[in-house]
């Protein structure tokens, strides 16, 4: 739990990571590496003024696989990831555009739940970033929901800024 006075560790929840069983399967590590290096390329780009909590985004789809994953860094320099194994039906399989809106929707989630009110937002999707900020309308149909449920999350922060991450 990040709180004022740093971040306080749950054995619970160590635990349950460790208990993780390692992946095994070629599939299973690309999954994996995908997220490592796109979180690669956004680290490198990290604002290393430190006095705030930044989030990181980014969705990676491919032949209707699916994976979101947020990187929450404190202005102290703890890290928390967190990353989903997403599914859709064949029948009506997902955009990457509304991979990166459950992206961002995950680390605002994520934010909120660590009772986190302001910070700054990294991601690599220029019309995620765009549309939530209003610059750009929401036009397509699919992304509509997603859309409104972000500007609920976002309407529960105190202030929010947003970076573009161009991609590697």
């Amino acid at each position: 739990m990040v709180n004022d006075r740093g971040i306080e560790v749950d054995p619970d929840k160590i635990r349950a990571i460790l208990d993780m069983p390692t992946p095994r399967t070629e599939r299973k590590i690309r999954g994996f590496l995908v997220l490592d290096v796109a979180f690669g390329c956004m680290l490198a780009q990290l604002d290393d003024s430190g006095n705030e909590l930044a989030m990181y985004f980014d969705g990676a789809a491919n032949h209707f696989r699916y994976r979101i994953g947020v990187l929450l860094i404190s202005p102290h320099g703890d890290h928390i990831p967190r990353s989903v194994r997403l599914a859709f039906s064949d029948q009506h399989p997902a955009t990457n555009n509304i991979i990166e809106y459950e992206a961002c929707i995950l680390g605002l989630e994520t934010a909120l739940e660590l009772r986190i009110r302001q910070m700054k937002v990294f991601g690599d999707s220029n019309l995620v970033l765009r549309q939530i900020q209003g610059e750009w309308k929401t036009k397509d149909v699919k992304l509509k929901p997603y859309h409104a449920y972000l500007e609920l999350l976002v309407g529960r922060f105190d202030d929010l800024r947003y970076t573009h991450l161009p991609r590697a």
